[in-house]
This record gives C-alpha cells, sequence and structure tokens, in this order.
C-alpha cells in the first residue's frame, strides 16, 4: 500500500482546508488590489490637488489614477466650462508626484511643480515644457531590465517667479543659479 492512501482522514481535511484558505487569501489579494480600480470605474478618479487660475478661467488640477504601486498622477487643466480640458502630462508611476500648483498673476501660464519636474504650460496653445529638477536614476546592475532608483535626495524649488509674458524663473534649493523657462512658439521652449 502506498504512503499517500494510508494517511489518515484528518490529513487529507486539513489539507483540504489549507488549500482553500490559499485560494480565498490569493483572491481577497486580488479584490483589494482591484478596489482601487472598481472605486475608480464607479466613482472616477480621485482628484488630489486643484487651483484655479486667478482670472478664474481655468483650473489646473492633479488626479490619482487607480494603481496597485501608487503614486499614478496625471496633469490636467480645464475650463471655466468643466467640458474643455486637456491632459498635460503624466508623471511616472510609483516614482514622481505633485508638490505644488502655480499660476502666473496673468493666468497665461501654469506650472506643475512634482517631484522630478517642473512642467510649465501656456493655456492659450497648450504649448508645455518640462524642465527636469536635476534627479539622476540609477540601476542596481547594469541592465536595462534592473530595478532602479531615483538616488539622492530630492530637490526642492525654493522660489518661482514669472518675470515676464511667458516666462517663468525658478531656483532650486542650495542652489544660487537661476533657472528660466521660456514658452516662446517660434522655438517651442
Amino acid at each position: 500500500m502506498s504512503d499517500k492512501a494510508s494517511r489518515p482522514l484528518w490529513w487529507w481535511l486539513a489539507a483540504s482546508v489549507t488549500a482553500a484558505l490559499c485560494l480565498v487569501g490569493l483572491l481577497s489579494i486580488a479584490l483589494l488590489a482591484c478596489a482601487g480600480y472598481l472605486k475608480a470605474f464607479a466613482n472616477g478618479p480621485d482628484v488630489v490637488a486643484s487651483v484655479e487660475s486667478p482670472d478664474g478661467n481655468y483650473t489646473a488640477y492633479v488626479v490619482e489614477q487607480p494603481s496597485i504601486d501608487p503614486p499614478n498622477q496625471s496633469l490636467y487643466v480645464e475650463r471655466q466650462d468643466k467640458v474643455h480640458f486637456m491632459r498635460i502630462a503624466e508623471l511616472a508611476e510609483d516614482v514622481d508626484s505633485i508638490r505644488q500648483i502655480m499660476w502666473s498673476p496673468d493666468s497665461r501660464v501654469v506650472v506643475f511643480h512634482s517631484r522630478d519636474y517642473l512642467t510649465v504650460t501656456r493655456v492659450s496653445d497648450w504649448l508645455t515644457v518640462r524642465a527636469s529638477l536635476g534627479r539622476e536614476w540609477t540601476r542596481s546592475k547594469p541592465d536595462r531590465v534592473a530595478t532602479f532608483s531615483s538616488g539622492g535626495g530630492d530637490k526642492m524649488v525654493a522660489t518661482v517667479e514669472f518675470p515676464e509674458t511667458d516666462c517663468v524663473a525658478y531656483q532650486l534649493e542650495g542652489d544660487e543659479r537661476t533657472y528660466t523657462v521660456r514658452l516662446d512658439a517660434a522655438s517651442g521652449s
């Protein structure tokens, strides 16, 4: 007689219950992972930040998309009618997230300050420029499929100014240099 056939009934019951509990556990994890997607499907994604333009004609906002490993944010600007809008950019999932939204005093330019970028958009023609805040990425080994990190500390923006029309000037903390982003239709930067 084989060893398997000689096992007592309680052993088979315990093995069956263990297998059932494992299956229930896996299904629970799958349902929890899908909960964000189900919520977003039913209610729409979450708006995690929004700022109205000084003239009241636009609202810049950030949407948190469903994700198993958040953040997963997208940047938008909508017109006052709340019908017409533009998706400005997607931030890197699991890595980049919004810090602040700023408008120029004349409401022509909106700046989205995220962990890794300043995303500058002129709302009249949706011209958008993304300025990297200088964070280099590192891989765990020299292979493009290796895990990666954004190595080093955060580079925080210390000041943002709008010195002239369609122009943004900013400084990083600990850096005396002033960086400038010009939205020039001819050059696109």
